[in-house]
């Protein structure tokens, strides 16, 4: 394949769960959940709806159903998250949009 014809995300809807075993960047509108043993970034303008979880999940775009990280979650400015949050350690950038519950430390 032309590089020039890769698909890098825009357009394309996933409808079921996703699972990884290494770092990941999800680039697409998730219907399911999402699940990685390692880091991942949903980056911006994606959309997943359902649960996200990984060891380290750092939020660029959108999540409807909430995120569990064994390590860190980071919701970046512009990020939106629904439902609730789950983590180990939680960094909050201003502009960021969460509306929930959180779960910190446990």
């Amino acid at each position: 394949m032309d590089p020039s014809e890769r698909m890098e995300g825009a357009g394309i809807q996933i409808g079921g769960s996703v699972g990884l075993e290494q770092d990941g960047v999800i680039r697409a509108v998730v219907k399911g959940d999402v699940r990685s043993t390692c880091k991942l970034v949903i980056s911006k303008g994606s959309v997943v709806s359902g649960v996200v979880q990984a060891r380290d999940i750092r939020l660029e775009g959108e999540v409807v159903g909430g995120v569990e990280g064994l390590g860190q979650v980071w919701l970046v400015a512009g990020s939106r998250l629904r439902s609730r949050c789950v983590a180990a350690a939680l960094r909050i950038e201003a502009g960021a949009d969460f509306s929930g519950e959180i779960r910190v430390g446990e």
